[in-house]
């Protein structure tokens, strides 16, 4: 799982799904496969340790091979047709995917920011039962202060 530096976009093997970074020290363009998300990698120019980016939506993914303009030679028009429809059903197929991974993180932020709610009103409810105690304490002390101030008969 070794980073791979990107000399030239021509001549790299980046697959689909490979995690796209530069190095902070060196600025060295690298990839590696979505497995080495969170490693700390050697930079394959500078040897510095590189924390790859866990992916996200502001981390760029290796593009999918666009469609070559024109055929072939001997290449039929219905096979750039099929060519075409399969890039459309992966990319539909990933819209699906990203649209659940949204519709499962907004339906977990609306039970967190449930607990979280029942949770402040706890805690309230605990600082005010704190600051009565505190209060209570407070005119213990008081009057022990007092008892001892004064002097027996």
């Amino acid at each position: 799982m070794n980073p791979n530096p990107i000399p030239d976009p021509d001549q790299t093997d980046i697959r689909e799904n490979d995690i796209l970074f530069d190095c902070p020290y060196c600025g060295k363009s690298m990839a590696i496969e979505e497995a080495g998300a969170g490693l700390m990698v050697p930079c394959a120019a500078c040897g510095k340790e590189v924390q790859v980016p866990i992916p996200d939506a502001s981390t760029p993914v290796a593009p999918v091979a666009a469609p070559r303009a024109g055929l072939a030679v001997g290449e039929s028009p219905a096979e750039t047709v099929r060519q075409l429809d399969a890039a459309l059903a992966m990319a539909n197929e990933q819209i699906d995917r990203l649209i659940s991974e949204k519709e499962a993180l907004q339906e977990r932020r609306a039970y967190l920011e449930q607990i979280r709610g029942g949770q402040i009103a706890r805690l309230e409810q605990l600082a005010g039962e704190l600051a009565r105690l505190q209060e209570s304490l407070d005119r213990a002390l008081s009057l022990l202060a007092d008892i001892r101030a004064e002097k027996p008969v």
